[in-house]
């Protein structure tokens, strides 16, 4: 594990059982019980959400940079305003980043990097 990751400071939310603390494929994600719902199978009976099933619609409808992107501003307590005054955008370009229309780029990549001391090759 990089040096990055290993620094990176967690705050912890004050509501933990609306926070869903998934682990998939090595690494674990902090999702709100609000946005899991939206990709919840309707048609099946089991009272339980696979991570497979969540993940691979999340990935359908945004990019795998722009889902950790957003994490890394839910785990950081951030509102897209106060993330993206943090990383010199506008809130309107975060968002577009967030849900996979805009690319984040080399030097917001590595300014995120700087600032919530993770690894800016992750939003490449």
């Amino acid at each position: 594990m990089s040096e990055l990751m290993k620094m990176h400071p967690t705050k912890t939310h004050t509501n933990q059982a609306t926070i869903f603390h998934i682990s998939y494929k090595g690494h674990v994600y902090h999702i709100p019980k609000s946005v899991a719902e939206k990709y919840e199978d309707k048609t099946k009976t089991a009272s339980r959400v696979l991570p497979e099933d969540i993940f691979a619609m999340i990935e359908k409808k945004y990019t795998k940079a722009g889902v950790l992107l957003r994490g890394t501003r839910h785990r950081a307590g951030l509102t897209q305003v106060e993330m993206a005054k943090k990383i010199k955008v506008t809130q309107a370009d975060l968002s577009k980043m967030e849900n996979g229309t805009r690319s984040i780029g080399k030097v917001i990549a590595k300014r995120i990097q700087k600032i919530f001391r993770v690894n800016y090759r992750y939003f490449l």
